[in-house]
């Protein structure tokens, strides 16, 4: 097995020996209890809602479906615990390129916080779809690695999005980050905001095509 950027471009391939291979851990480091104890409850349950949302969507139905039922009701366990996931993710990939985690994500991904404040959409994803397509079924997964979203005048961050693939199911989830959010990261964080302030400007000079847009979930 290989991991690596499939599509118009193959980039950064590397061999995959096994599933506790470096190549498939963030680079970024978490504490042990953060990685365990105060997160594994939230994987184990997303553990679960992937085989619903997988079974749903096979049956033709919209995964958001999933929460009506009372297990996944807003602001249930189940429901909090699905949504650490992802803010635990979202605070993984911050991490990789030495960003600093916001304080209310990263206390919502281990149970400080009962306020959610990460968005997400389930679908179809499209890369899967056109492998299927050419090659029939087949294993594969994939993330959408860090997306900055900037100002366009201030060149600042106000949102972080990522995307993750298990098969046909794709997860689209964000936290767009609030006033105070911003000041902290532009006063207390300079060479952080001058590496998103360059970023902004390049994909200013050089949108994203249509193609890339679709497969982030843009």
């Amino acid at each position: 097995m290989v991991i690596g950027r499939f599509g118009e471009n193959v980039e950064n391939v590397r061999n995959v020996q096994g599933p506790k291979s470096k190549n498939l851990h963030f680079q970024s480091k978490i504490c042990h209890k953060c990685n365990s104890e105060r997160t594994q409850a939230a994987d184990r349950e997303f553990d679960r809602f992937h085989l619903l949302v997988r079974a749903t969507l096979e049956a033709g139905k919209e995964p958001v479906s999933i929460f009506e039922l009372n297990n996944y009701a807003e602001g249930s366990p189940g429901y909090l615990n699905v949504f650490r996931y992802f803010a635990k993710l979202l605070c993984c990939h911050i991490g990789d390129v030495q960003g600093p985690r916001p304080i209310r994500l990263a206390r919502f991904a281990i149970s400080e916080f009962d306020a959610n404040c990460v968005a997400l959409s389930i679908d179809r994803d499209v890369v899967h779809q056109q492998f299927s397509q050419v090659h029939g079924a087949h294993q594969y997964a994939a993330h959408g690695g860090l997306v900055v979203y900037g100002h366009k005048k201030t060149g600042g961050a106000t949102c972080f999005h990522s995307t993750l693939t298990i098969g046909p199911v794709r997860y689209v989830y964000s936290m767009r980050l609030g006033l105070a959010e911003r000041f902290e990261l532009h006063f207390l964080h300079p060479r952080f905001h001058q590496w998103v302030k360059s970023k902004i400007a390049e994909a200013i000079d050089r949108p994203m095509s249509e193609v890339e847009r679709h497969r982030l979930g843009l």
